[in-house]
C-alpha cells in the first residue's frame, strides 16, 4: 500500500508546478479557516468546549432506553451531550446549582432503568485552569518546533515552510473536528499535540533531505517522499484500527465496550496526518522548491522547477 500511495503521489508532484501544489494546500487551509470561523461566529469559541473546559457533570451508564426517551427525560435540566455506545450511555450536563443537582441525582439514581451508574463533576474554576494549561501546553509546542527548527536550518523560509504546514495541519484537524461535532476535551488536545509531532517529523525529514542529501533535487524529494509516505502510512493504519476496535467492536462483541476519548483521538490524529501528507508533500514542496531555484539560491542548489 505504501508504495502505491507513492507511485501515485510522486509522480503528480514532480510534474505539478510549484504554484499549483502550494495553491492546492492554501485552498484548503482557507476552507478550513472559514469553517472555523463560522462555528467562532455561532458559538464563540474556534471548537466547541468539551466538560473539561466549560465545567459542568456527566453521568454514565448502563440503559435500555434511546436518545430521544433520554432527552425527552432530562429536558428540565441543561442537558449538552448524549451519547450512547452499545448498552452505556453518557450524559453531559452545563453547571446547576445544588438543588437541580441534588433533584437531578435523585432521578438517575432512584432510576431502575439505569445501572452501574458513574458521575463525574469539574468545577468552573477548575475547567478554567484546564483551559489556560491547555492553552500554554500548544502555545509552547510551537514555540519550541520553532526555535528547533530555526536552529536545525538556520534559513528563515524552509522553516516558514514548516511552521506554516504545521499550523495548517492542526487548523484542518480542527476544522473537521467542528464538522464531525468533536468537542475540544483533554483527550482531542492530546491529539492536537501529537499532530504537531508528526507534521515536524514528516516536513524536518524532507527539509534535512534537500539541504544534506545528494542528487538532484527531484531524486531528493522523491528519496524523502518514499520513506516519509512509509512513515506516515504505518502510523495511519495503527490510528484506524484503533479508531475502529474502539468505536463500533462493541456491535460485534458486546462485552467490550466503547472508548469514545481513544475513538475521537484517533480520529483526529487520522484526519492530522492526512492533512500532512498534503502540507508536506505539496505545500511544503512547493515553497522549497520555489526557494532552491530562485535566481539566489540556484547555485547553491539546484533544480528544474519553477
Amino acid at each position: 500500500m505504501n508504495m502505491e500511495i507513492y507511485q501515485y503521489v510522486n509522480p503528480f508532484v514532480q510534474k505539478t508546478s510549484n504554484k499549483k501544489l502550494i495553491a492546492i494546500a492554501l485552498v484548503d487551509l482557507a476552507l478550513a479557516l472559514m469553517f472555523i470561523i463560522f462555528t467562532m461566529m455561532q458559538t464563540g469559541a474556534p471548537v466547541a468546549l468539551g466538560m473539561n473546559f466549560v465545567g459542568g457533570t456527566q453521568f454514565t451508564m448502563m440503559t435500555d432506553m434511546t436518545e430521544e426517551e433520554l432527552q425527552d427525560m432530562f429536558s428540565d435540566y441543561p442537558l449538552t451531550t448524549v451519547r450512547i455506545f452499545g448498552s452505556y450511555c453518557t450524559l453531559q450536563f452545563n453547571q446547576m446549582d445544588g438543588d437541580d443537582l441534588k433533584s437531578l441525582e435523585d432521578t438517575i439514581y432512584g432510576n431502575a432503568s439505569f445501572q452501574e451508574v458513574q458521575e463525574d463533576q469539574i468545577s468552573p474554576r477548575y475547567s478554567k485552569d484546564l483551559q489556560r494549561s491547555s492553552l500554554i501546553a500548544v502555545m509552547l509546542s510551537f514555540v519550541g518546533m520553532m526555535a528547533i527548527v530555526f536552529l536545525l536550518f538556520r534559513k528563515v523560509v524552509p522553516a516558514l515552510a514548516i511552521i506554516l504546514s504545521s499550523a495548517s495541519d492542526i487548523i484542518i484537524a480542527m476544522a473537521f473536528m467542528d464538522l464531525f461535532g468533536i468537542e475540544l476535551t483533554l483527550g482531542t488536545i492530546a491529539a492536537l499535540l501529537m499532530i504537531i509531532g508528526y507534521s515536524v517529523d514528516s516536513n524536518i525529514l524532507l527539509t534535512n533531505k534537500v539541504f544534506k542529501g545528494s542528487g538532484t533535487l527531484d531524486n531528493k524529494i522523491s528519496a524523502a517522499m518514499r520513506t516519509g509516505l512509509i512513515m506516515t502510512t504505518t502510523t495511519a493504519v495503527a490510528f484506524f484500527i484503533m479508531h475502529i476496535i474502539t468505536t463500533y467492536m462493541h456491535y460485534i462483541l458486546p462485552e467490550i465496550a466503547p472508548v469514545p476519548i481513544i475513538s475521537q483521538l484517533s480520529l483526529i490524529v487520522l484526519i492530522g496526518l492526512l492533512a500532512d501528507t498534503m502540507n508536506t508533500w505539496f505545500l511544503n514542496v512547493g515553497i522549497l522548491r520555489m526557494y532552491l531555484t530562485h535566481p539566489k539560491n540556484k547555485s547553491k542548489k539546484g533544480g528544474r522547477h519553477t
